[in-house]
């Protein structure tokens, strides 16, 4: 039997030790939070209350316990430990070397996709700290965020140049190499996730992101996999993606992209990745796409080798169903007094992942809960939505809500018309 270390607690660490236990690992989970706050500490086989960070602790460990296999899912940091942590140990990685370097630098990725022939948004160059000549050449309004950073930390949109100056510092507080400066753009983001083998890419998933009127533009509420450009999409993007994953040595795993299409349908490309989605419940998303990342990572973990003729089809419209992930953020920063509903959201229809607990307090637009769950129309998201939203509540220790509810929903039955097959 293999041991499987899994770094860190996040969203899909719960569902990463129930698929390894199923394809036959003995499971271990680490970092340094308590099991009674740690779902998939209390379902692991064993747990370490060592954190994440402490790599030389980690390597004497698993030698110690011979762990023969170390994974993480989607936090980026832990990955970075992950691929310490295999190469001390001389176990296999699904990590590249090459691709994770422009996964893990947003302007290194972006002077490749230029290099490709895929567009990107203009930015600006600033020097540290920055020239007054270099401030008086941007125009506004920008977006400011770390080359490095993930999961929205240190991303600020700016009007003028004290708010500019403001967001530069706390993007230099998150991050360990340069800041980003880009023209703001709004439009439609999409993920678009590849599957790797035997030197095959191939496109299997796509999904859109939807946002609540009135937010930030990074805050999405709601990610369905259900897409009305793919036929653009596959015309004037989808093999140039598949140029760059090549060029850059992605040979095995997954890989996404993610971008950002506006209202004159012209295309960016915001940043990539070599990982799985923070968003997937791919149990769901398997019974709905046929594609399940989780366990293809873990087989690429434990050194089986894929075939390209194991490469899923990509879904495409008209669909028999879409996987949908509605994700519940702080609308401003408090202490969490109660958390109501979750129980009328049934099993079988919703899976809940909760990453907070009664008594923690939170800043804006922190993320709280994410509920999953499959659907077969259009008419029949609009409802799972507005089911949510009359039950589900997150209050303050006013007792007032603090869940941002995504209510948009006759745009979003609009922009899935005749995307379904029923």
């Amino acid at each position: 039997m293999q041991k499987l270390l899994i770094l860190g607690t996040s969203l899909v660490s719960l569902e990463i030790v129930q698929t390894a236990k199923e394809m036959g690992c003995y499971t271990i989970v680490t970092d340094n939070l308590p099991p009674e706050r740690s779902v998939a500490k209390l379902e692991a086989d064993e747990y370490w209350m060592i954190n994440t960070n402490e790599i030389d602790l980690l390597e004497k460990k698993c030698r110690e316990e011979n762990v023969n296999a170390v994974y993480s899912g989607a936090s980026e940091f832990n990955l970075d430990v992950v691929k310490e942590l295999t190469t001390r140990l001389n176990l296999p990685c699904y990590i590249d070397d090459e691709p994770w370097k422009y996964a893990r630098d947003k302007r290194l990725f972006k002077e490749k996709c230029k290099e490709i022939g895929i567009p990107v948004v203009e930015d600006y160059d600033l020097s540290d700290p920055p020239r007054r000549e270099e401030l008086e050449q941007i125009e506004y309004p920008v977006v400011v965020k770390p080359v490095d950073g993930s999961g929205n930390k240190g991303i600020s949109i700016c009007q003028n140049e004290d708010e500019l100056l403001k967001a530069y510092r706390k993007a230099k507080t998150v991050s360990k190499k340069k800041i980003l400066i880009e023209r703001y753009v709004t439009g439609e983001e999409s993920w678009n996730s590849f599957f790797v083998a035997e030197g095959e890419i191939r496109c299997v998933s796509r999904g859109r992101a939807f946002k609540q009127p009135g937010y930030p533009s990074f805050l999405y509420l709601l990610y369905v996999t259900a897409m009305d450009d793919s036929q653009e999409f596959k015309e004037q993007l989808e093999r140039k993606c598949v140029e760059l994953f090549k060029s850059i040595g992605c040979r095995k795993g997954i890989a996404w992209i993610q971008f950002m299409r506006d209202a004159k349908g012209h295309y960016y490309a915001i940043e990539m990745a070599q990982r799985i989605s923070a968003g997937d419940t791919n149990k769901l998303r398997e019974k709905s796409q046929g594609v399940n990342s989780i366990k293809w990572m873990l087989e690429t973990t434990l050194g089986i080798e894929h075939k390209a003729s194991m490469i899923p089809n990509i879904c495409e419209p008209p669909y028999e169903a879409a996987y949908c992930g509605y994700l519940a953020f702080a609308d401003r920063s408090g202490t969490i007094s109660s958390m109501r509903g979750f129980d009328k959201l049934n099993g079988d229809r919703f899976v809940v992942s909760n990453i907070v607990n009664e008594g923690d307090h939170v800043e804006q637009y922190k993320l709280m809960s994410r509920i999953v769950f499959n659907v077969k129309n259009s008419t029949d998201l609009c409802k799972a939505i507005q089911y949510i939203n009359e039950n589900v509540q997150i209050l303050d220790e006013n007792g007032e809500d603090m869940f941002i509810r995504y209510e948009n929903v006759d745009f979003l039955a609009k922009s899935m018309e005749g995307l379904f097959l029923t």
